[in-house]
Order: C-alpha cells, then sequence, then structure tokens
C-alpha cells in the first residue's frame, strides 16, 4: 500500500484559529454572494463553477498550474476551507497536502464532498489503491456534477440546481462523444499508452486504450523510477509500437528525453495537461478545452 505522507505540519487547533482569524474579516470585507462553495483543485473549479452558474460563490483553492499532489495552502485558504458552505475535492489522496484541514472541515461539522470515491473508482493495477485521477474521463465527471447538485440543494432547495446544471453537463457527456470519434481511427490493437506517470487510467479504460508501461512508478509525481525499472520501461517501449511517452506538462519532461533517445526507433514525447488547467488562453484554459487539447495531441501522436 502507498505511504501517503500530510504535508500540513499544522494541529487541529491552530487550523480553526487561523479560520476564525481570517474569515471574520472576510466576512467583514464581502460584500458578494453569501452562499459560497470552496474546491480544491483547477479543473474540478472550473467544472463546478459552470455546474453552478450564479447560484454560488465558487472558490478555486489551487492555482492553474498547481501540482495537486505537492500543493500546500496559505492560512487565508485555510480559512476559506473551513467557513464554506460546501468544500469539493477529489479525494484518494489527490490533495495530500490539503488532508488536515480537510479533515479539520469535517470534523467541525462543515459539508466535505469527495467526488473521487463516489464515481466508481479505478484501482491502481494489481496494488488495489484507488486511482485519484477520475476527471480524464468526462462521463465520471457528469456523475461528479450529479454529486455536487445533490449536495447543494441538501443545503439550499430553494435553487433548482439540478436544472442550472443541466447544460453543462451536457456538454460533458458531449465531450466524451466527441472524444470516441476522434479515436475513431486508431486501431484497437495499436491503442498502446506510455506515460510520465499513473495518471491514465480511467482516459484508457474509457477510450479502450492499454497502459504498457509508466515512468514514475505511482500515482503522483513524487516518487522517482529505479534504474531497473527505467531500463525495463526502454525494453517495453523497444519492442513496442507505441509512438510516444505522454508526458504531464507539470513535470520534469528529461526522463522521457533520456528514455526515447534509447529506442531504436523514433518515439516522440508529448506533454498533456494532465493535473491542472492552462492559463487562459493556452488552449486548455477549461475543462473542456483541457481534454480537447489533450486528446487533438493524443490523436495526432498516432497518425
Amino acid at each position: 500500500m502507498i505511504m501517503r505522507t500530510t504535508l500540513i505540519l499544522r494541529t487541529v487547533s491552530t487550523v480553526v484559529a487561523l479560520a476564525l482569524t481570517f474569515s471574520a474579516c472576510a466576512s467583514e470585507a464581502s460584500d458578494g454572494p453569501s452562499f459560497s462553495v470552496v474546491v480544491t483543485t483547477s479543473i474540478l473549479g472550473d467544472i463546478i463553477t459552470n455546474a453552478t452558474g450564479l447560484g454560488a460563490n465558487v472558490e478555486v483553492i489551487m492555482p492553474v498550474g498547481a501540482d495537486p499532489h505537492e500543493f500546500e495552502p496559505s492560512a487565508r485558504q485555510v480559512a476559506s476551507i473551513l467557513s464554506a458552505d460546501l468544500v469539493v475535492a477529489n479525494g484518494l489522496g489527490l490533495e495530500e497536502g490539503l488532508e488536515d484541514v480537510l479533515a479539520a472541515a469535517s470534523e467541525g461539522g462543515g459539508v466535505v464532498l469527495e467526488v473521487g470515491p463516489a464515481v466508481a473508482p479505478l484501482t491502481l493495477g494489481p496494488t488495489g489503491v484507488l486511482d485519484p485521477h477520475v476527471w480524464l474521463d468526462p462521463t465520471r465527471m457528469a456523475a461528479a456534477v450529479d454529486l455536487v447538485t445533490a449536495a447543494l440543494r441538501d443545503l439550499d432547495a430553494s435553487i433548482e440546481w439540478a436544472q442550472i446544471a443541466a447544460p453543462y453537463r451536457q456538454e460533458l457527456l458531449d465531450l466524451d462523444v466527441w472524444i470516441t470519434a476522434r479515436l475513431a481511427a486508431i486501431p484497437h490493437e495499436g491503442r498502446l499508452l506510455v506515460t510520465g506517470h499513473q495518471a491514465f487510467g480511467y482516459f484508457a479504460d474509457r477510450y479502450d486504450f492499454e497502459i504498457i508501461a509508466t515512468i514514475l512508478p505511482g500515482a503522483t509525481t513524487m516518487v522517482e523510477p529505479s534504474a531497473a525499472g527505467f531500463a525495463e520501461i526502454v525494453k517495453i517501449l523497444d519492442a513496442s509500437d507505441a509512438p510516444a511517452v505522454f508526458t504531464d506538462l507539470g513535470e520534469n519532461q528529461a526522463l522521457a528525453d533520456q528514455l526515447t533517445v534509447q529506442v531504436d526507433r523514433p518515439v516522440l514525447v508529448v506533454p498533456l495537461y494532465t493535473g491542472a488547467l492552462g492559463e487562459q488562453g493556452s488552449g486548455a484554459g477549461t475543462y473542456l478545452e483541457m481534454m480537447r487539447w489533450n486528446v487533438e495531441a493524443i490523436a495526432k501522436a498516432f497518425e
């Protein structure tokens, strides 16, 4: 079992004290909506902002480009989490640096919704550890929207949350149809993926790919491959027809470059957006854009 190390070394009492200080200041200064939703990652933040419309004040904790495995919140962000009407997190160990704060929010009576465990999570191979990268399947994100609207209805039934979310939910399902069509030209036997870390399990499961190797041996970017493991990946890649190594834009590309130069055929290194959105204008500034950008990059690598 993978050991999960909590990166926030605050006690619950210290966290609560910070929350009382900063949330009091925020409530005095704010003239915005009183119904607040705090979301951990930039990807979930975009999805939930689109799904809730103007019915809730959505604050996203992690900035664009932040690695959710490594992110640590500021004291003001801790206060926002502890004072929110609803906190939406991915869960499944993704937000390693927020685990203490999320636990404190739940223990303090707050509503903390972790969508990952509730959208049929997959395991990481034979380990039995659940894979946190649920957002790389848009149908699971449609299910996540349903979970959020149900939680919001419990908090405020006067707003038709499901009705507000319905158009965006349909966009997620339309995205799934588009992805299937865009990848249709890749033959079944050729759908082989080599990836930077174990982030593409849900994408592979949904769109019928096989992950034959990963450079980093786990679901987090906070690990390093062994020399023997790296040599084995070279052998696997050399013996396969996989056209590329697909990495995370936030990962160190040097390992992928070292891998491909040892293979006796041309192999591309294709960075993708996996853990966070891109900047506005990058082509991956929203979840829908990010998924389309990734799929276009994957499809072109197989052409």
